[in-house]
């Protein structure tokens, strides 16, 4: 059983650290719950030694015996506990294109316990990937300490990780309660684990596939844009500095049948005007070839680029199903080879563009379904 090197360990519960001491790291003994008690290194309890010390001023040691800190003191544990907090710095926003992002919908299926974010992990390490899109909606709320304990891993791996969200009616005013839920979760979930935040939000709201957004496309367009602009509101308010994404498919500009929105005395695309709001924009470039995605994605990424905004350049790996998602759209029949190459091409084509901050791949399960075919 192999060790992570030494980590500082102790226990605590909701407000005192009863002992602290070094042993070595090893996963299979962090992030379990035995007779109420927290087990983990630091980093993901330190919040609370310093909670317990600064407001109340004092330590508790395991026979219960409360010690005066002195201020001296106080300040050589603050300092002390800070030098270990940045054994493991969060990785930073949006870097200058060499960001490869992983979609990952399922988190019961994929990070749901310690052995699957092991597996998720190393699967994400082994494809290079550095940015994971992992659904919260509906399981954040549930299980607070495993996504703790995958954010800490990914973190010290060099891996951000996005909360990822959505639901397509939630572009209509009557459902903005329900897409601003999400937001308040993950900046409470932040405040409360200040080691362990989440560096970003996806929302997947496509609007587009609701039946009404044929015959009212102005309405429920402008409907979506209100939306986006309350979300980030909400995260300006909270200081919370969480990359705000969204993803956008391309034709919102450049398609045969483009979303043109004329509001605020302003006419332009859909996903301009998107772009104009959110820090980030994933575009759901899905192509089969780098060509073409290239092509998909230009007007995003010039646009967001005379912003100073970036996008992620996103491709589909499901299969085809013979409705939504044909052949021509996803490297599922193509392999990883051919796949990689394509993206190779993409990435080297926006290499220098300021607009451009790496690409995206759509999903896990079908990505590693089409490694396995693969092999």
């Amino acid at each position: 059983m192999s060790h992570l090197g030494q980590a500082i360990f102790g226990f605590a519960d909701s407000s005192n650290i009863f002992f602290i001491k070094m042993v070595p790291m090893n996963y299979n003994n962090i992030f379990q719950n035995k007779n109420g008690l927290r087990i983990g290194p630091i980093r993901s309890f330190a919040e609370l030694y310093l909670y317990d010390n600064l407001v109340h001023g004092k330590i508790t040691n395991m026979n219960g015996v409360e010690k005066r800190v002195k201020n001296k003191a106080l300040l050589l544990v603050l300092a002390f506990c800070l030098t270990v907090m940045n054994i493991f710095p969060s990785p930073a926003h949006a870097d200058n294109g060499n960001t490869k992002a992983l979609w990952v919908w399922d988190f019961y299926d994929a990070a749901s316990n310690s052995t699957k974010i092991t597996q998720l992990l190393q699967f994400l390490k082994d494809n290079e990937i550095n940015l994971l899109f992992i659904g919260t909606r509906n399981t954040l709320q549930y299980q607070p300490e495993t996504y703790e304990e995958l954010i800490l891993r990914a973190h010290e791996e060099g891996i951000r990780v996005f909360s990822l969200v959505g639901r397509a009616n939630w572009a209509l005013e009557k459902y903005h309660r329900d897409a601003l839920k999400e937001v308040r979760e993950v900046i409470s979930f932040n405040k409360l684990h200040p080691l362990s935040k989440f560096d970003g939000i996806q929302y997947d709201v496509e609007p587009h596939t609701m039946a009404e957004f044929k015959t009212k496309r102005g309405s429920i367009s402008y409907q979506y844009i209100q939306m986006l602009k309350r979300i980030a509101n909400e995260i300006r308010l909270s200081e919370d500095k969480l990359e705000f994404n969204a993803a956008i498919p391309f034709w919102y500009a450049t398609g045969e049948n483009p979303v043109i929105v004329e509001t605020g005395g302003e006419k332009k695309p859909l996903s301009y005007f998107v772009l104009d709001i959110v820090d980030t924009a994933t575009i759901m470039a899905y192509r089969a070839t780098g060509e073409r995605q290239i092509r998909s994605s230009q007007a995003e990424a010039d646009y967001a680029a005379s912003i100073g905004k970036k996008v992620y350049i996103g491709s589909e790996t499901k299969p085809p199903d013979g409705k939504s998602i044909i052949n021509e759209i996803t490297y599922y029949n193509k392999g990883l080879k051919y796949m990689n190459q394509q993206l190779n091409t993409v990435m080297n084509y926006f290499a220098n563009h300021t607009g451009f901050s790496g690409i995206a791949i759509h999903d896990y399960p079908a990505f590693k379904k089409m490694l396995q075919n693969d092999r």
